[in-house]
């Protein structure tokens, strides 16, 4: 990835300095089912990693709201997405899978919550990529995700992802990326002069 422009870039802290994230105070779960709700929204997310490790379109489906959004960045600069509605999500995230020959693991840390009520939910957690071919496991990338969370259909489902990578999860310098390359990581076209 080429060096940005922009003077203003900072590392430590992007995606607070981006507007990507801002780190609110701890709050107890509300309600009569706050505690159980509470359970079962950090767990969408962990069900999201281990559906789209194991292949599982099925279960990866299930875990998004019929309109959601997959959107993305690395480190504040390079946008990836956004894709809208379910199955465009799954669409995406699973033209992935032909290309990807490895065993990939998405490890969720340090998940906290923002916010919660009944109706909505915010969740930080920490992302760490690894991969393996067998012989050995390497890291990919870093990052987080901010999820926001609702019930649907009985059960609560990711509305928005959001990742933010604090390295490219792609192979190589994004300015030498053919277009379609561009295309497939959810990145844009880059702009003609």
């Amino acid at each position: 990835m080429s060096e940005p422009s922009n003077d203003s870039f900072v590392m430590p802290g992007w995606a607070h300095h981006a507007g990507m994230l801002a780190l609110g105070e701890a709050r107890a779960p509300e309600g009569p089912n706050g505690v159980t709700d509470r359970q079962v929204i950090c767990e969408r997310i962990a069900r999201y990693c281990w559906a789209y490790d194991e292949r599982r379109a099925d279960a990866l489906a299930d875990c998004f709201t019929q309109d959601a959004i997959w959107e993305g960045d690395v480190l504040g600069r390079i946008p990836i997405g956004p894709f809208v509605g379910r199955d465009r999500v799954v669409c995406w995230l699973t033209e992935f899978w032909p290309h990807q020959h490895d065993q990939r693991r998405h490890m969720i840390l340090n998940t906290i919550v923002e916010q919660q009520t009944s109706e909505r939910a915010t969740t930080l957690s920490y992302l760490l990529l690894m991969s393996s071919d067998g012989r050995a496991a390497k890291l990919e990338t870093t990052g987080f995700y901010r999820t926001d969370y609702r019930p649907e259909d009985g059960a609560w489902r990711i509305e928005r992802l959001t990742a933010g990578f604090d390295a490219p999860f792609w192979p190589g310098d994004i300015d030498r990326m053919s277009e379609r390359g561009r295309a497939r990581h959810g990145v844009a076209p880059r702009e003609r002069p």
